[in-house]
C-alpha cells in the first residue's frame, strides 16, 4: 500500500510511511516483550501511532474541506510519480451541484 499512495499524493502517503513505522516498531517492541527485555520499543511504537493518527487525521479534514471548496484550502501535495487523475488536474475542476 505505502508504494501504491505515491500515486495519490503526499498526505497520503505521509499516512501510510507513519502506518509502516508504527508497525515495524510495535512488531520489534512486542518481539522484545516477549523476550524479557524493556518495553521501550513498544512505547515508541504508541508515540509513532499518534503521529499517525495526525497525519491520517490531516489528510482526511483535507479531503472534505478541499472537497468543499473551489480551491484547495488544505495542501495536500501532488503524487510522487505518474500522471494526475483526470478529476485532479488544476485546468480541470470537480463537477460541482447546480444551486437553484
Amino acid at each position: 500500500m505505502l508504494m501504491w499512495s505515491t500515486r495519490v499524493n503526499w498526505a497520503v502517503t505521509g499516512v501510510f510511511l507513519t502506518l509502516e513505522i508504527t508497525e515495524i516498531l510495535l512488531a520489534i517492541g512486542f518481539f522484545r516483550v516477549a523476550h524479557g527485555y524493556s518495553p521501550y520499543m513498544l512505547h515508541a511504537g504508541g508515540w509513532a501511532g499518534v503521529v499517525t493518527a495526525a497525519v491520517a487525521w490531516y489528510t482526511s479534514a483535507a479531503g472534505v474541506v478541499n472537497g468543499m471548496s473551489p480551491r484547495a484550502v488544505l495542501p495536500v501535495g501532488r503524487p510522487m510519480w505518474g500522471e494526475l487523475p483526470l478529476t485532479a488536474r488544476p485546468e480541470t475542476p470537480l463537477p460541482r451541484r447546480a444551486e437553484g
